[in-house]
């Protein structure tokens, strides 16, 4: 193409050109539902034109060639409607996907190929539209790389207000393409008034840093309300101790004035002729009192004034609280983008990948006007991108399959957005032949997940597809395989504090939803207790809250599989502190006759049930802060808030929570599923655990077990012990005596009380051989006790004499 394209115009052309290649993908599909519309092809021609130019200026003439021949044939059109604007509608729409796929390239700082089959099918329709029959083979690509895939297209549907895609013609760049993200770093922000309608660009990171000045803003308003409140409560206590003080000093001189009184009666024959107050009968006391009591009076007038000021600052807070509210509205909004923005984009996903394996496929997007947080848009296009490649993949059969089994050759992919409250739910549904749950169990055995006696049900086995590495794809290929994808899905939705649910019928379909907040950077939060903490769960987190009698949580804690009756189901029970303080059951008083609140979540469609201490209240646009790199990696916290009194209050992540508590179920029991009973499959390995502050000795003992067919759980220390044996139980543990945090006698000691543990055999391995040491730990009742360096043999007979004992 000649010279290499001037980055700076570069830059400023792609921003130009993926807003103009949005525009011309929606008016093509608008003219394909209308050809008649001769102002949507006048707006093409313009907007092609505007291509075409920016193209030439910034060096890229493969691009404004495309767009030079492209409004020839808009002009052509304009002159003489087509007879049938189907297929000279889909050439049109395949060239725009071009475009936009060589922008693509063009920001990885590549070269697009000139389509010349592109560019000789447009030409040729113009010398004679007839001769069009079908699509050209596509090519795209970067230096000698291309893909050339033929393109067959039936006729486009209108259903209403859907837009309906038919099978794809357009393919992928390559098998190492990632696409950028929709947005590129500049707002587009809109002035509207009487006399212009102007358009300013906002690059997206000062955009950000003004959303989080306003919330900072909304914190420090906050601190300054409750410090008014405070000072108030202050003013007018002050209020209440000068009128006691006034009180005091009044009942003072009283007595001052009592006590003269008295002494002159005494004297009246000596001053029979002088009044009281004409002698010198009033000390310099008498004369302080009369001076503090003006400055009780004085202190009362400022404290009036005070008041006065403090009603002044709250009516000024509260205009400002208004002013605030407007401004940090005003900002979110600006940052909201409509999910049509996104249209084009997962449009050609499915266009290309049924094109690449011969399906054929249509998209029905409903509510696609709505708009999401910029931020959060961005984080979900890869998870549907994903989800949409699957639908296709995996959901959808080749046409001669569909026709097999009595359905259309054309399959269909429903994507629906709808807001419910605080949330945004993206449903995506196709009817291919859903998920096959033996497939997902097969691999799931595979992978060691569940063991082959274990029966579930089918929609929780589907649940499995969320795990890394687990794909029923018969052969890798570049599209699926790898068993890379529906957990990345999970985790990128969890960290908006979202959550994916699935759910599947054989030869009906399968369906996706997502549920992710309207803003990662304000929401509502439920205040709850815990012990003399306070913590904040995201209101749209919550299914709802019931109360609960602390009789009936004692016995589900009791239970061995801690399920609480609520309704007509049985729903798992945790207590919070289990997962923030490591106590898995709170100090409750059987007795007692308050209820306790309980805080239901539901994740993959299974209810979980979290006990607190304590409601606090809620909170409405709670600003949420980043934890930082040190608390990054805890699953339990999605955030931090300030609240008004200057404290740091954590924002719980529940669904994270449910996630946990379902996966530390104990394997006999299925929650919600009665009419089947889970079996526990006969133990082919056992598992001990070593304790010991030694990472030598660790690595040393576990290489040793594993070489003779155990699984090996390690433990830093005593207290990282006893954590990790609330959530597994092994069949030996190894124990050293002195460890940092809890020694060796204090953990035997715990598991010796806790009749869950109290039969779990333990032997000692310490350097400390004495005797005094010795009893001591077969008092507590240990059932071996070796001394470092240990004999490897000796020790692995202590093992099974150990173990055999313990299953007979």
């Amino acid at each position: 193409e000649g010279s290499a394209p001037d980055p700076e115009l570069l830059d400023i052309f792609l921003d130009e050109a993926g807003e103009l290649t949005e525009l011309i993908g929606k008016l093509l599909q608008e003219w394909q539902q209308h050809p008649t519309q001769v102002q949507v092809l006048a707006e093409l021609q313009r907007h092609l034109h505007t291509l075409k130019g920016g193209a030439r200026m910034a060096g890229v003439e493969s691009i404004g060639d495309v767009a030079h021949e492209m409004e020839f044939v808009f002009e052509d059109l304009a002159r003489t409607p087509p007879a049938q604007a189907g297929l000279i509608g889909q050439l049109l729409l395949q060239c725009n996907d071009w475009l936009a796929d060589a922008l693509n390239v063009l920001d990885r700082q590549e070269r697009p190929l000139l389509p010349e089959n592109l560019l000789g099918a447009l030409k040729a329709y113009r010398a004679a539209p007839q001769s069009l029959t079908q699509l050209p083979q596509m090519q795209v690509g970067t230096g000698s790389t291309a893909v050339a895939m033929p393109g067959r297209m039936p006729e486009p549907t209108v259903d209403g207000q859907f837009i309906r895609l038919p099978d794809p013609t357009a393919a992928s760049l390559s098998a190492d393409y990632v696409a950028p993200p929709p947005m590129q770093g500049l707002f587009a922000v809109q002035h509207n008034d009487q006399t212009n309608n102007e358009m300013i660009r906002v690059p997206a990171n000062l955009m950000e840093k003004m959303i989080n000045l306003a919330g900072e803003q909304a914190i420090n308003r906050a601190r300054l309300e409750m410090g008014t409140t405070s000072l108030g409560i202050t003013i007018e206590e002050m209020g209440a101790t000068i009128q006691r003080l006034a009180d005091q000093l009044r009942r003072m001189e009283g007595e001052l004035e009592t006590q003269i009184l008295s002494r002159h009666e005494g004297e009246m024959g000596k001053y029979a002729d002088f009044d009281p107050l004409e002698m010198d009968e009033y000390s310099s006391l008498n004369q302080l009192s009369k001076s503090l009591a003006e400055s009780a009076s004085d202190l009362l007038d400022f404290k009036t004034t005070l008041v006065d000021k403090i009603r002044d600052s709250e009516s000024l807070l509260l205009q400002q609280s208004r002013t605030q509210t407007e401004l940090q509205e005003g900002l979110m909004n600006s940052r909201l983008v409509p999910f049509s923005r996104l249209l084009p984009r997962l449009q050609r996903v499915v266009r290309q990948t049924a094109t690449e394996l011969g399906k054929q496929v249509e998209l029905v997007v409903q509510n696609a006007e709505g708009e999401l947080d910029r931020n959060i848009l961005e984080h979900i296009v890869a998870p549907l991108e994903h989800m949409l490649r699957n639908a296709v993949d995996h959901g959808i059969e080749i046409p001669a399959d569909r026709i097999k089994v009595g359905k259309s050759p054309v399959g269909k992919i429903v994507l629906d957005v709808t807001r419910e409250g605080a949330e945004v739910v993206i449903a995506l549904a196709d009817d291919g032949h859903g998920i096959d749950v033996r497939a997902v169990r097969k691999k799931a055995i595979e992978r060691g997940l569940i063991s082959s006696e274990t029966l579930m049900a089918g929609r929780d086995i589907i649940q499995f597809i969320f795990h890394a590495g687990l794909s029923t794809a018969s052969q890798v290929t570049q599209i699926s395989g790898r068993g890379v994808g529906m957990d990345v899905v999970q985790n990128e939705v969890r960290q908006l504090g979202g959550n994916v649910s699935v759910s599947s019928v054989m030869q009906q379909g399968t369906r996706f939803e997502m549920r992710v907040p309207l803003s990662v950077a304000l929401t509502d939060a439920l205040m709850v207790g815990l012990g003399e903490r306070n913590f904040a769960i995201p209101l749209p987190q919550i299914d709802r809250i019931i109360r609960v009698m602390p009789k009936d949580l004692m016995a589900a804690y009791n239970s061995p599989s801690s399920l609480l009756r609520v309704g007509h189901e049985n729903i798992q029970v945790r207590y919070l502190g289990e997962f923030l303080q490591n106590q898995r059951v709170p100090a409750l008083n059987e007795q007692s006759h308050t209820a306790l609140p309980v805080l239901l979540v539901r994740y993959a469609g299974q209810p979980v049930a979290f006990q607190v201490d304590r409601l606090v209240g809620s909170r409405v646009e709670m600003v949420v802060k980043p934890v930082g790199a040190q608390l990054a990696g805890i699953t339990e916290i999605s955030g931090a808030t300030i609240l008004g009194n200057g404290s740091v209050a954590l924002i719980l992540d529940f669904i994270a929570m449910a996630r946990q508590a379902i996966a530390r179920a104990p394997q006999d029991i299925f929650v919600n599923v009665p009419a089947e009973v889970v079996k526990v499959a006969a133990k082919e390995k056992y598992t001990i655990m070593v304790v010991d502050d030694s990472v030598t000795v660790r690595k040393v003992t576990s290489r040793f077990l594993e070489r003779h067919g155990f699984e090996v759980l390690t433990a830093k220390d005593g207290m990282d012990a006893v954590t990790k044996l609330e959530d597994v139980r092994p069949d030996l543990m190894l124990l050293d005596i002195e460890m940092p945090r809890m020694d060796g006698f204090e953990v035997a000691t715990r598991v010796r009380h806790n009749p869950k543990l109290s039969t779990l055999p333990i032997i000692m391995i310490t350097s400390r051989t004495g005797e005094k040491h010795r009893e001591r730990a077969f008092q507590i009742g240990v059932n071996g006790y070796m001394g470092k360096p240990f004999q490897e043999a000796e020790l692995l007979q202590n093992i099974q004499e150990i173990l055999n004992s313990a299953q007979a």
